[in-house]
């Protein structure tokens, strides 16, 4: 797997760790973001991806409106000229296993060529991946992501 790849899932990832607010996977047409590895664990964790802009917009100006960092969420345009919505608050671990494919557009891999917003978007995933660590919740509708990370843990 590439770092700032961005990748489809299996369904059977969905259909092994069975959390109802996990964002499935669109019929194979939602893809994730490869955020980072924990190399400890060969666990990788992943950012699912909305095209819902305005709303997110929305919640982001919110936020920023109260005086509150948005670091669950991140706005970019991509390399297919469409802005898309990194779902940080959503993100969850995974294996290699679960992997289906590599996301491409017209046969190319999409990736994340900007190093500056990877950065940004990696800063912003740690920061949340320590919230949940504390048992912090961003919506009632968030995965247990720790459930899975210890079920993939226990796996290995």
């Amino acid at each position: 797997m590439k770092k700032t790849g961005f990748y489809i899932i299996k369904d059977k990832f969905f259909e092994d760790m069975p959390d109802p607010y996990l964002k499935g996977n669109k019929a194979g047409n939602r893809p994730h973001y490869y955020c980072f590895e924990d190399t400890s664990t060969g666990i990788y964790w992943m950012i699912p991806l909305s095209s819902r802009i305005d709303k997110y917009r929305r919640i982001m100006e919110k936020k920023e409106k109260a005086g509150k960092p948005c670091d669950i969420l991140h706005i970019v345009k991509l390399d297919d000229s469409r802005e898309s919505a990194f779902l940080i608050q959503d993100m969850f671990p995974i294996t290699e296993e679960y992997i289906e494919r590599e996301y491409t557009i017209a046969g190319n891999h999409l990736m994340l060529t900007s190093e500056h917003t990877a950065r940004e978007i990696e800063r912003k995933a740690r920061k949340v991946i320590g919230m949940l660590k504390r048992g912090i919740k961003f919506s009632p509708t968030q995965p247990d992501v720790m459930a899975i990370l210890e079920k993939l843990r226990e796996r290995r």
